[in-house]
């Protein structure tokens, strides 16, 4: 008897893996969820055209990052009389104090800003131009892309990955949908039409790169101690993290 149960007991110990494995598999070839961002920003193509796009206009970014610089330093310059307890910063407070009086330091902070933003969006827009190009190329091939993973993979349903509360890694196609845009889409030009225009999602889709590449920057600010430059179309040191689930 104790050699039967040992038997069963064995038996189920290889079977629980196989029904496991199959379980999942039969997920797989079901239901899926994908992250259509984190494929589209993810992608091969937008990295190899980040370091092309800052080598072709380097000289704009570099103008870019010492009109920043420069700014920064006008805005510390100008702030530093609403600094009333010396502490090296404004506070809520003396913020609050500065617009009681009505101080005309606040105008100028305002004015020094506006130019500022505007020369640095006007030298940052070819980059961000061919950056929003490269960009809606790859949009373009997602659907198919996608159509592609679903035919092979057998899968009848596709929720996204935002809006699922739960999901086993097995069942995210999202890296799969990502390797057959890269496979159809080695490269992308960083040339845009004269009179092409981004569309809609074209522009939340960079906003949402920049977002994240800003925010990788922000970390390793952090790490070392320094302080982050603005987002603009600038490649950075590593591919950011897309922002799905």
């Amino acid at each position: 008897m104790n050699t039967y149960k040992k038997f069963l007991l064995a038996s189920a110990m290889i079977a629980s893996p196989l029904i496991a494995a199959s379980s999942a598999q039969a997920q797989v070839s079901g239901i899926a969820v994908a992250d259509p961002e984190g494929a589209i920003l993810g992608a091969k193509s937008l990295e190899a055209a980040n370091a092309t796009i800052a080598t072709t206009y380097k000289a704009q970014l570099d103008q870019v990052r010492t009109r920043q610089q420069a700014l920064q330093t006008e805005l510390t310059a100008l702030a530093a009389p609403l600094d009333t307890n010396k502490d090296k910063q404004v506070s809520e407070q003396e913020l609050a104090a500065a617009e009681a009086a009505k101080n005309p330091i606040l105008q100028k902070i305002k004015t020094a800003q506006t130019n500022g933003q505007q020369e640095v969006s006007r030298l940052n827009a070819p980059a961000l131009r061919a950056q929003a190009y490269v960009i809606e190329q790859i949009t373009q091939k997602y659907n198919p892309a996608l159509e592609t993973v679903v035919a092979a993979k057998k899968i009848s349903l596709v929720l996204s990955a935002n809006s699922a509360q739960f999901a086993q890694p097995a069942v995210d196609i999202t890296d799969a949908i990502r390797a057959e845009i890269d496979r159809v889409l080695p490269t992308a030009n960083i040339t845009p039409p004269a009179n092409w225009q981004p569309g809609q999602q074209t522009v939340q889709l960079l906003q949402q790169y920049q977002q994240a590449v800003y925010a990788q920057a922000v970390r390793q600010a952090q790490s070392q101690g320094a302080a982050p430059a603005a987002p603009g179309a600038t490649t950075p040191p590593a591919k950011p993290q897309p922002q799905g689930r």
